[in-house]
C-alpha cells in the first residue's frame, strides 16, 4: 500500500515543476490499448479527471481530486457533488492501490505519475492512460470524453463556459478599458508572479483582461518567483492576490504599499488552496470563473 501524505504549497509547486517536463501538452490523441467496458458505472478516477467526469454524467467511485493540502481529503466541490466518494491520495503522487482495489472499478483513468504502477493498475480492472497533467485542462477534459465517447458533451460544457466568460469579460472592460491586471502567490517566504495556468489561465485567457507589462517569463509550473524589489519595475493597476494567510512576505513592505494597485486598493483576495484545489478542473473553474468576475465588478463599480 502506497502511503499518503500531506505535502506543502511549496511542494507542490516542485512536484509540478518537475512532472510537467514528461507529461504536459504533447499533443497525444485519445489512443486506448485496453478494452473498455460499454457502459462503465464504476470508474476509479486517478487521473484527475473527476469534475471532468461529472460533467459527462459519470459519478466516479474513488477519486485522485484531492485536497492539496490533504491527500486524505477530496477537495470542498467533491464533498458536495460525491459525498461518498473514496479518495486514493493526490493524483499527481503516490496513490492507494488497496483503496482502488476496494472500489471493485469497471474501469481505471490514470494519469502520467502512474505510469510505474500501470501494469498492477490493470490487473485490477482496464485501465486508460490519460496523457495529460495537472495543466492541461482542455487536452485533459478532451481525451477523457473521446475515450468514453462524450465529446459532444464536452463540446457543448465548453461552448457555454466561454461564452459566459466572453459576457463577464465585457462587463469587466467596460469600465477597466485597458488597465493591466496581475496574479500574486504570497507565501511567508516567497512571492510569485503568475502569468499562466490556474487563475492566471483564468484571468488572462479565459476572461481575456490584459497582463501587467514586465510580468516575467514563467517557469513550467506558470509563474516566476520574484523578489520584493522587483516589484518596483511592476506596477499593475489590479492585482488578483493569492494566499492563505495575513501574514506573509508583503507584510510592511513598502515596496509592495506604494504599486499603484495597492494604492487603489484594486486587491482581489483569493487563496492558494483554492487555486490549487479548483482553477484546474471543470466544476471549480466554473465557480471561480463567477467569483473571481464579481469581485472585480463589485469593487470597481464604487
Amino acid at each position: 500500500m502506497f502511503s499518503l501524505k500531506r505535502i506543502s504549497f511549496a511542494g507542490i509547486a516542485l512536484i509540478m515543476m518537475v512532472m510537467l517536463y514528461g507529461c504536459g501538452n504533447s499533443g497525444q490523441e485519445a489512443k486506448v490499448d485496453v478494452e473498455l467496458p460499454v457502459n462503465p458505472v464504476r470508474i476509479a478516477d486517478v487521473s484527475g479527471s473527476t469534475e471532468e467526469l461529472l460533467v459527462l454524467g459519470y459519478k466516479p467511485v474513488i477519486t485522485g481530486n484531492t485536497d492539496m493540502a490533504n491527500s486524505l481529503e477530496i477537495t470542498p466541490i467533491l464533498k458536495k457533488e460525491l459525498p461518498d466518494v473514496t479518495p486514493a491520495g493526490w493524483f499527481q503522487t503516490e496513490v492507494n492501490l488497496e483503496a482502488i482495489i476496494a472500489a471493485s472499478p469497471d474501469l481505471i483513468l490514470a494519469g502520467p505519475t502512474q505510469e510505474k504502477i500501470y501494469d498492477q493498475l490493470n490487473m485490477i480492472a482496464p485501465t486508460v492512460r490519460v496523457p495529460y497533467g495537472f495543466n492541461a485542462f482542455r487536452e485533459r477534459f478532451a481525451f477523457v470524453a473521446e475515450v468514453l465517447d462524450k465529446k459532444a458533451e464536452m463540446e457543448a460544457w465548453l461552448k457555454v463556459y466561454d461564452q459566459r466568460a466572453l459576457i463577464l469579460h465585457d462587463q469587466i472592460t467596460e469600465i477597466t478599458k485597458e488597465e493591466t491586471f496581475a496574479v500574486i502567490e504570497a507565501t511567508e517566504k516567497e512571492i510569485r508572479i503568475y502569468s499562466r495556468t490556474g487563475i492566471a489561465d483564468m484571468i488572462f485567457n479565459d476572461l481575456g483582461l490584459p497582463i501587467a507589462p514586465g510580468t516575467p517569463e514563467p517557469d513550467p509550473w506558470g509563474g516566476k518567483v520574484t523578489s520584493l524589489e522587483a516589484l518596483s519595475t511592476f506596477n499593475p493597476d489590479h492585482i488578483i492576490l493569492l494566499s492563505d494567510n495575513d501574514q506573509n512576505v508583503l507584510d510592511q513592505s513598502k515596496v509592495w504599499s506604494n504599486l499603484k494597485a495597492v494604492k487603489s486598493n484594486n486587491i482581489y483576495r483569493m487563496t492558494s488552496r483554492q487555486n490549487y484545489n479548483e482553477a484546474f478542473f471543470a466544476l471549480g473553474k466554473e465557480a471561480l470563473l463567477e467569483q473571481i468576475a464579481e469581485q472585480i465588478k463589485e469593487h470597481i463599480k464604487q
